[in-house]
């Protein structure tokens, strides 16, 4: 599937291009392609020297022990679709947002899961259907 910088810029949709400046995630605003300090509790450095909770609301400075644990995290921020399962309205069947790779994983857990676990049914299925059952 082409991804939105892939595609030609007359099949772009404007409504939903990023502003000229580096976008930020709409979730937790991390900023595109900067290299961030992460704790293990969710909050992050900005490049202007604040720290932010995994929400996006500004956090407490952490402590000397905190930051021991800190590691460097590259931020990249893509258009991501979501499903709305309860509401299948057109405007709403595929929202669009702006969101980083962490935030993404944790707002699309629950799809992840479904899609996974009817993944692996599929493959137990065909393995009954050409090997027999299968003894676990």
């Amino acid at each position: 599937m082409a991804r939105l910088i892939d595609r030609p810029a007359e099949h772009q949709d404007r409504s939903i291009a990023p502003s000229p400046a580096a976008p930020r995630c709409e979730h937790c605003g991390r900023p595109h392609g900067h290299t961030l300090r992460c704790l293990p509790d969710g909050r992050w450095l900005s490049p202007d020297g604040i720290w932010f909770s995994d929400e996006g609301d500004p956090a407490p400075w952490p402590d000397v022990v905190e930051y021991a644990g800190v590691r460097t995290s590259r931020s990249i921020v893509g258009l991501y679709r979501r499903r709305a399962a309860i509401e299948r309205s057109a405007e709403k069947a595929m929202e669009r947002r702006w969101l980083c790779r962490r935030c993404h994983m944790v707002t699309a857990r629950d799809e992840h899961r479904r899609v996974t676990r009817t993944r692996s049914l599929m493959r137990l299925a065909l393995g009954d259907l050409f090997e027999g059952t299968y003894t676990i």
